[in-house]
């Protein structure tokens, strides 16, 4: 039987480092806050402009549902908001001892190390014959 990717490398060598990397990666994920700050536009906040674009375009589609103008502002305005959310989120890693934040990195590092060993090919044998 073959290991992972076809290699002789093991299965259970890239399962192992596959758990591992995402114990680690895990523990990063559990000490970052996402936040999220308001939409200013000229100084004034731009969350319920957006909104009344969105209404508008949506009240044109249900009035005639082939309408190019509403189809472009409904699907602009939802672009618009999908934009904005990614343009205003922040993350913010959590303060934790430093015997932890090396654990993080040592299952990353060992869980990706064994996941790339388990795709090495297997040395030759000595008699020159291949596994």
């Amino acid at each position: 039987m073959r290991g992972s990717g076809g290699s002789p490398g093991g299965l259970a060598t890239f399962l192992l480092g596959v758990v591992l990397a995402g114990i680690g990666i895990y523990m990063v994920f559990s000490r970052v806050i996402v936040h999220s700050q308001g939409w200013n536009l000229w100084g004034f906040d731009a969350s319920g402009a957006i909104l009344v674009v969105f209404m508008l375009g949506l009240g044109f589609l249900f009035f005639d549902s082939r309408s190019p103008w509403g189809w472009a502002l409904l699907i602009g305005s939802l672009a618009w908001i999908l934009l904005f959310i990614i343009m205003t989120v922040s993350f913010h890693f959590i303060s934790t001892n430093l015997l932890t934040f090396l654990l993080m990195l040592a299952f990353i590092g060992a869980g990706l190390g064994l996941v790339f060993r388990s795709f090495r090919s297997a040395p030759a044998k000595e008699d020159g014959q291949a596994p």
